[in-house]
């Protein structure tokens, strides 16, 4: 950590194809590029991709690609799985030893004194174990910890996700949620557009997109944008604060 904070870039719903064809018209390999390589994007301390690696079917030629370019960068990287995601073959090319457990990709992870909790709900829900051990690791930490997740744990006034794609088990998820003290902030993606729903006491931040944006204000499916989108995460000692850039 360069500063007195740490600073996470998070990328989310890549949906990169088997090869360098377009995706629905897309240069989706551009627009991760074009993120990744930001100026807002300098100096990370760690860099997250939150989930739909791959376009449709978890494409190998997607996961190949990816994984060669954060194996060349010079700062970690974190990965989970999306709805488009399949965990074992994502396995093939990601170091993910030891954060797979019954084919769900969760896990903690320590950087700079800090702790960041990795969730998987691609099947659509935050399966039981995942929730009671995020229960019980985050109750080991005395400081504040914030969670990444690929689906937001709440409907987001997104009129075309919030009919289709929501999280199945939102409200079993929140209640865990709620009970975790020392948990203020919950990082997402999913969506296609960017949010922040507040519950209670916590925040729920998603993130744009690198590949599209997604009309949240009609139940069918709109482009609005073939821009990526990203996020930006800054973590102190007494706050965490996040900012959402656009190409």
């Amino acid at each position: 950590m360069k500063s007195t904070f740490l600073k996470i870039g998070q990328i989310s719903d890549l949906h990169i194809g088997d090869d360098e064809s377009l995706v629905q018209g897309i240069d989706v390999r551009a627009n991760f590029m074009d993120a990744l390589h930001s100026e807002s994007m300098k100096d990370l301390d760690l860099l997250v991709l939150s989930g739909d690696l791959a376009n449709e079917d978890a494409e190998p030629g997607a996961y190949k690609y990816v994984a060669e370019v954060v194996k060349s960068l010079p700062i970690p990287c974190c990965v989970i799985p999306g709805n488009h995601d399949r965990i074992e073959v994502m396995e093939k090319y990601f170091d993910l030893k030891g954060k797979v457990h019954n084919g769900r990709c969760y896990y903690r992870y320590d950087i700079a004194g800090r702790t960041i909790f990795f969730l998987d709900s691609a099947v659509g829900d935050i399966s039981r174990d995942q929730l009671d051990w995020l229960k019980a690791e985050a109750a080991k930490v005395k400081d504040e910890v914030i969670v990444f997740m690929h689906h937001p744990p709440c409907f987001c006034n997104h009129r075309f996700m919030d009919l289709r794609f929501f999280m199945r088990n939102m409200l079993e998820v929140q209640e865990v949620l709620a009970g975790i003290p020392n948990l203020t902030h919950i990082f997402t993606g999913h969506y296609h557009d960017h949010f922040e729903v507040s519950l209670g006491r916590q925040k729920v931040h998603v993130s744009p997109a690198s590949q599209m944006q997604i009309d949240p204000s009609t139940p069918y499916f709109s482009l609005k944008s073939s821009n990526p989108g990203w996020q930006v995460i800054k973590w102190g000692k007494d706050f965490v604060e996040s900012e959402v850039y656009f190409k």
